[in-house]
């Protein structure tokens, strides 16, 4: 049996970055999975995106696997989304910096400016906030936020934490390198919460 982690990279797709970041997971028994969202491809609707990951998660859950998400940025929204989705098939969700609910900002971290270059990005967005209250108790149990302490410049604060999950920070300061160090130096909370079983 294994415990797979499916990592879903933000706007960008940066892939390489975060199979590098999380290849030493496999020390503690978790098996990363890098997913490319492949946020601007326009001609791929974001619900063809998130049945394309619904499709990948069933296959590794196979032979009584675990399966778990985390979403960074961008692919946090699409994470939850997931997990209301397959709620009896998500062992555990981890939102890095991802924007769930459109909020009331305005100006450079406003959800028009943010979500501009990716029209299935913006409705991921949506569909995470539309859909939030169909978490359960123990659903939101499965879910960690994680957020910079010190401010992030593109996601607000109060966009990222779900009530009713454990919503934590981390004592940097910027949208990037908080998901980088998030990964890397503080990756041993993440890991924990990972490793923290549900019976099935």
């Amino acid at each position: 049996m294994k415990h797979y982690v499916i990592i879903i990279p933000g706007l960008g797709d940066r892939t390489t970055m975060l199979r590098l970041a999380t290849c030493s997971w496999n020390q503690y028994d978790l098996t990363p999975v890098i997913h490319s969202a492949n946020w601007e491809n326009t001609s791929e609707s974001f619900q063809q995106k998130l049945q394309r990951l619904v499709r990948q998660i069933d296959s590794l859950s196979k032979h009584e696997n675990f399966v778990s998400l985390v979403g960074t940025s961008a692919g946090g929204s699409m994470a939850v989304n997931a997990l209301i989705q397959c709620p009896n098939t998500v062992q555990r969700v981890i939102n890095v910096c991802g924007r769930l609910r459109v909020g009331t900002h305005h100006g450079f971290r406003s959800f028009e400016l943010r979500t501009n270059k990716s029209p299935a990005f913006a409705e991921s967005v949506k569909l995470c906030e539309k859909n939030e209250k169909k978490l359960t108790n123990t659903d939101r149990k499965k879910i960690m936020t994680i957020s910079a302490l010190f401010g992030d410049e593109l996601v607000p604060k109060n966009t990222i934490i779900i009530r009713g999950a454990r919503n934590t920070t981390n004592p940097v300061a910027g949208h990037v390198f908080c998901i980088a160090l998030s990964v890397t130096m503080f990756k041993k909370s993440l890991i924990e919460f990972l490793k923290r079983s549900y019976p099935r």
